[in-house]
């Protein structure tokens, strides 16, 4: 047997064993590393994932702020509530217009799109997600992903509530490439959004290269070892995918991914270092390997901890991690750069998302938590809005833009006062200040906003009403606080009271207001037979005889009871559908002048206008159709507008008007006196009676005052040939006076009040003979 050196057997003992030892240390860096490194990926991976979420729950603030913002303009609203589309398209244009929407769109209750900018959602169609819209309608709102005309929206809907919910408003912004390699720049991954609808891929978006995208989602949720890094490099990108949304027979898939190539170069190369190393100096390369491996592992633990901490949303604190690698260098720089970079956008995001954009003043959204707040600390402060008057009309007549630097000029004025100022709408702008402002300051506050404004292009001089709220004693809540404000804004609008406090009031007849407007609309859709017509005989007190009736409407509601013209009327003429009750008037004037003249009553019945209707080309031209289909000839009904309404629009009033001469109707000036007619307008108009306002006869017997009066206007209608007839006679008195002047026609309760058509056939019966002037 042959004998063996003890140094070299205990060499080669003490080199095996190196040797083993360093192989076995070898393979359990490679493996152990690969893992930390797989580790620290996915750890990436996620951070990613979170700051995608984070960015669309960001957009989906934004959403939520400028959807609020949009259904509670007030204009906006009562455009929905009476079908006003070109103010919805124009309205849902400018807001989109304002915040770079890429989706706005109105939807009705039953789930029929209304109008979209832009024109991808047609008009009267199902809108295709209705489970989204009974959500937002159930829930007040709801946000989602929608897949809409091959293209993917983030969607945020609200309900307009008038109070109650009236229509459904659609926001979104497009979620495009662009916006998928803007997310890249923030997460450093390569992203892929996949739309599948009924289980097949329709929609791509992805920051891959084309000839990679299929391999990477191919590949995507294999697992990665530590042969694949070291030795094989087959997966060129690790990835994670995600389900961001499962809607109606679609979903959206989301996929990060990472470049394995460009994050583990430098570890394939630092382990064929070692495995060199280790062959030339196995003792050494343990040495160096345990100490490089002790620096690595260090920087990039204490960067995992860095990311973890981003993703959780800290993003206050430096990155101060020190290495000799240059890759874990660049690492924290690009981690630092990351975090600076979200820190800024969501920074921005938020002021956005508090403020307005135009003037820098909070918004509706931030303005409710801050006032909310306040309600909440149970002490009394003052609230004043401003409304600007006529702000729709600076914009048309000096431009949006010069309308813009008026609106940021008041807020600049408005913030030198201290305090919170808020812009919720339009004009309409919201002040709390620090202190409690007595009279004089308000009205020294209000005359330093009508200063006038200096745009450069223009001289601008705004008038504003001021509408105060006492808190909490007139609102508890910041919702109840913002509707009731805009009650009283509404309330100076109407009554141009420049200054007006908060009364309870207000907001029964505002909420009065709605339910006419509701009620009335059904009534003229649907409940026809809660209208009906009345007529008060006009007595000819030349021949004693009733030749002419005045047509007068009347409501009674099952809900409001019997509603006076007086409050329907004008409430029909702010809404935009008094249209609809005068063809509602016409038609049935019509099928009763039919009546009377089977019955052998030739009466001309008189219908009132409203400067809407005169102004309406259409209308002529249907009465004429109308009454052609009749066989009633021109006399039959004549027509009555109001002097004021006349005067708005003197030269188309007068085309209009003269159209209705030239086929033959008699046309008459209501309430003449009440209004601003002068002599040159008064004589050009195409005019055959002038009617006497009631509130000049009612005392024409006892008030000298008004004899003078009612005398001159009859001697001045006379003197332009036209007829006179005086309403609101109660007495004998007064009639006999009228008559003596030489008065034509008169009308009032001393004759007979407004009856309907049986009662008034009736009447004229039992009043053939009467001789209204004998005692």
């Amino acid at each position: 047997m042959a004998t063996k050196k003890l140094n070299q057997s205990i060499f080669r003992l003490v080199v095996g064993l190196v040797m083993l030892t360093a192989t076995m240390i070898l393979i359990n860096v490679w493996s152990s590393t690969s893992k930390h490194a797989q580790h620290q990926l996915n750890n990436d991976l996620k951070v990613a994932q979170n700051v995608f979420e984070q960015v669309l729950e960001n957009r989906e603030n934004v959403l939520y702020g400028s959807a609020s913002v949009l259904t509670a303009d007030f204009g906006f609203k009562q455009a929905v509530a009476t079908g006003d589309r070109p103010t919805i398209n124009s309205a849902l244009f400018n807001h989109g217009g304002r915040i770079n929407a890429d989706l706005m769109a109105l939807v009705s209750l039953d789930g029929k799109n209304i109008s979209s900018v832009p024109k991808i959602l047609p008009p009267e169609q199902t809108f295709p997600y209705p489970r989204v819209v009974q959500n937002a309608i159930s829930n007040g709102g709801a946000s989602s992903l929608l897949f809409i005309g091959q293209r993917l929206y983030q969607v945020m809907m609200l309900t307009i509530d008038a109070p109650t919910p009236i229509a459904v408003a659609v926001i979104g912004f497009e979620i495009n490439q662009e916006w998928g390699q803007q997310l890249k720049n923030i997460t450093q991954l390569e992203t892929t959004i996949e739309v599948q609808a009924k289980g097949e891929e329709t929609f791509t978006i992805s920051t891959l290269p084309a000839e990679l995208v299929a391999p990477t989602l191919a590949q995507q949720g294999q697992p990665l070892s530590w042969l694949s890094l070291s030795l094989f490099s087959d997966i060129p990108y690790v990835s994670r995918r995600f389900l961001l949304t499962d809607e109606d027979n679609f979903k959206v898939l989301i996929t990060l991914s990472n470049d394995v190539h460009r994050l583990f170069a430098d570890f394939r190369a630092l382990q064929t270092n070692i495995a060199l190393i280790a062959l030339l100096a196995i003792i050494l390369a343990l040495c160096f390997a345990a100490l490089f491996s002790r620096k690595v592992a260090k920087p990039l633990v204490a960067l995992a901890d860095i990311a973890q901490r981003i993703s959780s949303g800290d993003y206050n604190k430096s990155i101060n991690t020190t290495s000799s690698s240059t890759e874990v260098t660049n690492l924290a720089i690009a981690l630092e750069s990351m975090q600076s970079n979200i820190r800024q956008r969501e920074e921005k995001i938020s002021y956005q998302a508090q403020h307005d954009i135009l003037t820098g003043l909070n918004n509706r959204y931030n303005m409710e938590v801050q006032l909310n707040a306040k309600f909440e600390q149970n002490k009394p402060f003052q609230v004043l809005g401003i409304n600007i008057f006529g702000f729709r009309g600076i914009n048309d007549v000096f431009g949006y833009h010069n309308g813009d630097i008026c609106l940021q000029i008041l807020a600049k004025r408005l913030d030198k006062y201290g305090g919170l100022g808020a812009r919720l709408a339009g004009g309409e702008l919201l002040w709390i200040p620090d202190t409690l402002v007595n009279y004089e300051q308000v009205i020294q506050f209000k005359n330093t906003l009508e200063e006038p404004v200096e745009t450069g292009d223009a001289s601008i001089t705004p008038r504003v009403s001021v509408g105060m709220l006492n808190c909490p004693v007139d609102a508890h809540n910041a919702e109840e606080l913002f509707r009731r404000m805009n009650i009283v804004l509404d309330e100076a609008q109407k009554t141009e009271h420049m200054m007006l406090s908060y009364e309870p009031e207000y907001e029964h007849r505002y909420l009065r207001r709605l339910s006419i407007i509701a009620e009335l609309k059904t009534a003229l859709n649907d409940q026809q037979e809660e209208l009906s017509l009345f007529y008060q005989p006009k007595l000819d007190l030349n021949s004693g005889k009733v030749t002419k009736v005045e047509a007068l409407i009347r409501w009674n509601n099952a809900l409001l009871g019997f509603v006076s013209p007086e409050d329907f009327i004008s409430v029909a003429e702010q809404a935009g559908f008094i249209g609809k009750i005068t063809d509602w008037v016409i038609n049935q004037a019509i099928k009763d002048a039919v009546i009377l003249k089977g019955l052998g009553l030739n009466m001309s019945i008189a219908i009132n206008l409203s400067a809407q209707d005169v102004m309406d080309d259409a209308l002529l031209p249907h009465i004429i159709a109308l009454m052609n289909a009749s066989q009633l000839e021109t006399n039959a009904l004549s027509f009555e507008m109001t002097e004021s309404d006349l005067v708005q629009e003197p030269e188309k009033a007068i085309q209009q008007l003269q159209a209705f001469r030239n086929k033959g109707f008699e046309m008459a000036i209501d309430d003449f006196g009440t209004g601003y007619s002068s002599m040159s307008y008064l004589k050009n108009l195409p005019v055959t009676t002038l009617k006497v306002d009631k509130s000049f006869v009612l005392k024409l017997d006892s008030q000298q005052g008004d004899q003078k009066i009612v005398r001159t206007v009859i001697d001045l209608a006379h003197s332009f040939g036209l007829n006179v007839v005086a309403e609101g006679i109660e007495n004998q008195a007064t009639l006999k006076l009228l008559h003596g002047w030489g008065c034509e026609l008169a009308q009032g309760f001393y004759m007979s009040k407004p009856l309907p058509l049986d009662n008034f056939v009736q009447w004229h019966k039992k009043h053939q003979l009467t001789n209204w002037l004998e005692d």
